[in-house]
């Protein structure tokens, strides 16, 4: 039921799902004895409180309702159908989140409704307790109304009439909170909606081939099995091998020449049927989805080669509490991404793909395996920028200028890449 303060006094319930004040009689003058002067201040009570926007919509009507049950005639009803309908009540008295749609026709919208259910569902569920709670309880009253009126005996039962009046008051009420609530679904809807365009727009739908940029930007096959190399041979007692977000495959292809047994995933279709042309164990799908179904402690590694700069900083917390699942003991995970400590990075590799959320801090990445659990972690330094770019060390120095010139290096050409093995 409602509750509002109409004006001064405390706030008192009805049955009719509105309230009424309590007045304090000493705050008003008192009501003349004349009845039309009665009746005309009675009006401009009303007409006042209209205007202040004190009543509820449509009290009239429901006081209008209620006054015919009081002083009207009930009509004799065929009590053998009120069990019938009581029977069907019951078949649509169950709630669960589980019957509230997620389908949507823009692209990704089903995700997002899932995504906003997660963060509502516990209030959400909360509400359908409260709506269960009351179904339940109404249906237990209404069965025993059914046993009573519904009996062999050819009289009345005038003692029931109240108590029917009541039920009926309060499901009236319920039966309008759908409608109040339509409504909020309905601007949820809409305001999901304008999220999902929103979302639609946001996302990078390229017209050129992954397969080209890789090619232009991250070098060839053999580049980069060369470059791979003594990352995977670091696998070979930790095997089988995830890797997640796999691409062309040049990683997997390193494995499969060791003789470590290995899989991959790679959300673009068409980098993953490259990868399987290749006779390569590869699926195409979201990475992390396809992480969440596996079974835990399946698999002896999880490699991410250039990916977790790709994810949200949400999807990389997520992806430590999964790892740490799904390894065995023992178990490694391989990540190897941008170093944020190389300036160098930022004029070069890391704005070149537009696909990059944002660069991982190693110290964060460190602290992020760490609170999830593994046992050990390391760092290794990789891919340092050409020979060519880096300041030259004076000959002639002081000793000075000299320790400057290493400072800057350092902080200009640090390594561009760095790889974090953590153990589970």
């Amino acid at each position: 039921m409602n509750r509002r303060r109409l004006g001064p006094g405390s706030v008192v319930t009805t049955g009719l799902g509105y309230d009424v004040a309590a007045v304090d009689e000493q705050q008003r003058p008192p009501l003349p004895t004349d009845l039309d002067e009665l009746l005309e201040t009675l009006r401009s009570r009303v007409r006042d409180r209209r205007e202040a926007g004190d009543y509820p919509s449509g009290l009239e009507v429901n006081l209008e309702a209620h006054f015919q049950r009081i002083v009207g005639t009930r009509a004799s009803s065929d009590r053998s159908q009120f069990r019938a309908k009581l029977d069907r009540l019951a078949a649509f008295s169950s709630f669960s989140p589980d019957r509230i749609q997620t389908w949507s026709k823009l692209p990704g919208g089903s995700a997002i409704h899932r995504g906003v259910g997660k963060v509502t569902g516990r209030q959400t569920q909360g509400v359908l307790d409260q709506v269960q709670q009351f179904a339940d309880a109404l249906r237990d009253v209404l069965d025993e109304l059914a046993d009573t009126a519904t009996d062999d005996h050819d009289h009345s039962h005038p003692d029931l009439v109240g108590m029917v009046d009541v039920l009926v008051e309060r499901w009236a009420s319920y039966e309008r909170a759908p409608v109040e609530s339509a409504a909020g679904m309905a601007d949820l809807h809409r305001r999901i909606e304008a999220l999902e365009a929103r979302e639609a727009r946001r996302q990078f739908r390229p017209w050129f081939k992954e397969s080209r940029f890789a090619e232009e930007f991250r070098g060839s096959w053999d580049e980069l099995a060369e470059r791979y190399r003594d990352l995977a041979e670091r696998l070979g007692q930790s095997a089988p091998v995830f890797d997640l977000g796999c691409g062309r495959g040049e990683f997997l292809t390193l494995l499969k020449e060791l003789g470590i047994e290995a899989s991959g995933i790679e959300i673009d279709p068409e980098l993953a049927e490259e990868g399987r042309g290749r006779g390569l164990a590869v699926e195409q799908g979201d990475g992390l989805a396809h992480l969440a179904t596996l079974v835990d402690g399946a698999l002896g590694s999880i490699v991410l080669i250039q990916v977790i700069e790709h994810l949200t900083a949400q999807e990389a917390a997520d992806l430590a509490l999964l790892a740490r699942d799904k390894l065995r003991p023992g178990g490694k995970l391989l990540i190897e991404t941008v170093n944020p400590q190389s300036l160098y990075v930022f004029a070069h590799p890391f704005y070149v793909d537009p696909t990059h959320e944002r660069p991982v801090h190693p110290a964060y990445l460190e602290f992020l395996f760490r609170e999830a659990g593994f046992e050990s972690i390391e760092l290794l330094w990789r891919a340092p920028p050409p020979h060519d770019d880096v300041l030259e060390t004076p000959a002639d120095d002081d000793g000075v200028r000299a320790a400057n010139v290493r400072r800057l290096n350092h902080l200009l050409f640090a390594p561009q890449d760095y790889a974090l093995i953590a153990t589970r």
